[in-house]
């Protein structure tokens, strides 16, 4: 991997959900544009990289993509810590992977607060006959928690584009107003410190308080 170019800002993106909702299509089929048909399971962790612009800014995005069986899942709160930003995928065909998401969500929380930035994304559309989980389920479970929702198919590309670029706008906003809060807390600080050094108040030799300059 070549090094950051100086105008190049990181941001790396953790998929999660169970085994086989398709977190490795869905990363194939944002960065590469491809499809596999042919099921791989992922080992451990895995991640690709995309760079993309957005208004003068070229921005790396770092996709770790995560295996979903039972024995990996402790190596995600790790990641989760470095994450910018987590996209949260369900096959739409299977419950048990749609029920799994709120605990998933609760251990993101757990790590990473209230106001982390996330998208819910319910796959495999292109298999509307197999649906198990309706559309209105997903929509409220990411009203509930305040999240973007997308319903996509990796196998056709339907969504995949808006659902990745929808978690970069999120982690986008959330670092501007986060610097907001900074340089309202520095300002504050600095405002505190100045009337600590210069208005210092004292007694005169009457008992009466005076400033001293």
């Amino acid at each position: 991997m070549s090094e950051e170019s100086d105008s190049e800002e990181a941001i790396t993106i953790m998929i999660l959900g169970n085994s086989q909702v398709g977190k490795t299509s869905f990363i194939l089929r944002f960065v590469e544009n491809t499809f596999q048909s042919t099921y791989l399971s992922t080992v451990g962790i895995d991640f690709k990289v995309k760079n993309i612009n957005l208004g003068d800014k070229e921005y790396k995005l770092i996709l770790y993509d995560t295996a979903g069986q039972e024995r990996y899942k402790s190596l995600a709160p790790n990641l989760i810590k470095k994450a910018c930003g987590i996209i949260l995928v369900y096959d739409i065909t299977n419950k048990s992977s749609f029920d799994s998401i709120p605990e998933i969500m609760e251990k993101v929380k757990e790590e990473k607060g209230n106001n982390f930035p996330m998208v819910l994304v319910g796959n495999k559309i292109d298999l509307e006959q197999r649906r198990e989980i309706e559309k209105e389920k997903g929509e409220l479970l990411a009203e509930k928690n305040g999240i973007d929702f997308y319903e996509v198919s990796n196998k056709e590309g339907i969504n995949i584009q808006e659902a990745g670029l929808a978690i970069v706008h999120k982690i986008l906003e959330k670092r501007r107003k986060d610097s907001i809060v900074e340089t309202e807390r520095s300002s504050k600080v600095s405002s505190l410190t100045y009337y600590s050094k210069y208005s210092n108040v004292d007694n005169d030799s009457s008992g009466r308080h005076r400033c001293c300059f």
